[in-house]
């Protein structure tokens, strides 16, 4: 924009005439040029969608991406605002404890009560190729040790595969697969009814007919006590009785606190030392989850 003497004016709250003023960037210009043309096309096609947004958002997908700028959600799926929620990062991970992530996907679930979740990855992810080489890359070190978890435990796999190419393209399959493992055994997604299905980048949270399998109560249970293990194991398979007690506890839905109480007294009493402050998982969840999970279609 420019003042009556020709002056550039910034396009922000500063008021400056100076051509250095950030708002005056032709950087920035090209954006609020491209939101108003955006906006004008899309109210063109749907006139009343600003009005329909403004009442909230009810969006039917979590969206789980890359923060490649090459792949955007709504874009590629041809989506329009307040139809999808969306959480983007270096190679697409949920990562049991990162609390940015989780929230999102706490939020889109017991909030929006979206129907799926889409993790998507994609072929060519910078991410994922940087985790393969194995190179100090600064921050970004601790945060793809998540996908060389995945790279290790596929070593196999991978390393049968004829080229470079080959090996990188299939652990990008795998990486999709494993967020995709991580966000189902989260607790938001636990309580709500689901099951895992045969799509390898979603998991769904539809509700399904009664005549359908669901998940059993007992397999509920376990998943739960692997979720709240994960991670916080203080010796190989063992973990602190305080802690599980006080989160078992917490999930109403699935345990009592009597059942719990019972649980961790008749554990202790089949240990070795039953005034040591560790108790083993697997015998937690053979105390609540010792049927064998229903069978899935």
């Amino acid at each position: 924009m420019m003042n009556s003497d020709g002056a550039p004016k910034c396009l922000g709250e500063c008021a400056s005439t100076s051509e250095k003023c950030f708002h005056s960037s032709k950087s920035i210009q090209h954006l609020l040029d491209n939101n108003k043309k955006w906006r004008e096309e899309l109210v063109k096609r749907e006139p009343k969608i600003f009005d329909r947004t403004a009442e909230g958002q009810h969006p039917s997908y979590l969206w789980i991406g890359c923060a490649d700028s090459r792949v955007p959600a709504e874009e590629i799926t041809g989506l329009d605002p307040g139809e999808m929620f969306c959480h983007r990062n270096v190679a697409n991970l949920v990562v049991t404890n990162d609390i940015n992530v989780l929230s999102v996907v706490q939020y889109a679930v017991e909030n929006l009560m979206v129907k799926d979740i889409i993790v998507c990855g994609h072929y060519g992810c910078g991410g994922v190729k940087a985790a393969m080489e194995n190179k100090h890359i600064g921050l970004l070190d601790t945060w793809l040790r998540t996908v060389r978890d995945v790279h290790r435990k596929h070593q196999v796999e991978l390393d049968a595969l004829p080229t470079e190419e080959a090996r990188y393209r299939r652990m990008v399959e795998l990486n999709v697969k494993q967020q995709c493992l991580n966000i189902f055994k989260t607790n938001v997604v636990q309580h709500r009814l689901g099951r895992p299905t045969n799509r390898t980048s979603t998991a769904s949270l539809n509700a399904y007919p009664d005549d359908e399998p669901m998940m059993g109560k007992a397999h509920q249970r376990r998943n739960m006590i692997l979720d709240l293990a994960d991670g916080l194991e203080k010796e190989p398979g063992m973990i602190r009785i305080h802690y599980m007690a006080r989160m078992l506890k917490r999930e109403a839905k699935l345990f009592t606190p009597e059942e719990v109480d019972e649980a961790i007294e008749a554990i202790k009493g089949q240990m070795e030392d039953p005034e040591s402050s560790l108790m083993p998982v697997k015998s937690l969840i053979d105390y609540f989850a010792a049927e064998k999970p229903k069978e899935t279609a």
